[in-house]
């Protein structure tokens, strides 16, 4: 978009006012840390401050790469874990996520080890090679798109980036990397309101969104 999307007007407010918000009003979320760019953090704060969230411990400076910016935050966090507890990791860019929506994938993570929000796919799903080529076709009632939260306990997401930096080995998203480790991430199904704004056009589907948007 040659701008960050956090900062882009949704309705009367900046995009992030609207992700920070759904996690603020959340009663099972404790407190929030956000990864941002340097050259970001000034202005995050200032919207923190203007618009009074209160769960919100640091804003920390994020790294190359989305897996890492992660890291980084689980890395500062560890001295304050305890056993048992729980780690989501959201998109900022996915701003309408329900407060039902977040506590079932909390529910689920705390039974299962790990859970994810996600929207059960509309169209076929093809796998393809190298070249290009379809390699097979997964059936579309196991195909999902994955969205986020996505949550686990601490300990396991912890080991899980771990393995992957050791390893070298850049994921898509957190469940991929707590797949690698053996845990097996519970699929909760998420509304298709749960959009990640990336391009113009999702913007524009936001803003459809949002003149509708109850929670």
């Amino acid at each position: 978009m040659g701008f960050n999307k956090i900062f882009a007007k949704l309705g009367k407010f900046p995009l992030l006012y609207w992700t920070l918000g759904a996690f603020e009003k959340s009663q099972v979320i404790d407190s929030i840390i956000i990864s941002a760019s340097e050259q970001d953090i000034k202005k995050i704060k200032v919207l923190i401050r203007r618009y009074r969230f209160r769960k919100i411990l640091d804003v920390i400076g994020a790294r190359q790469s989305r897996q890492d910016s992660t890291l980084t935050v689980l890395q500062a966090i560890k001295p304050k874990m305890k056993k048992g507890d729980l780690v989501g990791v959201h998109n900022a860019v996915n701003p309408f996520v329900r407060q039902n929506e977040i506590r079932k994938v909390y529910k689920n993570a705390k039974l299962w080890g790990a859970a994810i929000l996600a929207q059960a796919a509309k169209d076929t799903v093809k796998i393809a090679d190298e070249a290009g080529l379809v390699k097979t076709t997964p059936l579309r009632k196991y195909s999902w798109y994955a969205q986020t939260p996505q949550v686990a306990g601490f300990e396991n997401l912890y080991r899980a980036h771990l393995k992957a930096q050791d390893d070298s080995f850049l994921g898509t998203d957190d469940a991929q990397l707590l797949e690698r480790v053996g845990i097996r991430v519970k699929i909760v199904p998420c509304s298709s309101a749960n959009i990640k704004i990336t391009f113009r056009e999702d913007l524009a589907m936001a803003r459809e969104i949002l003149k509708t948007w109850t929670e």
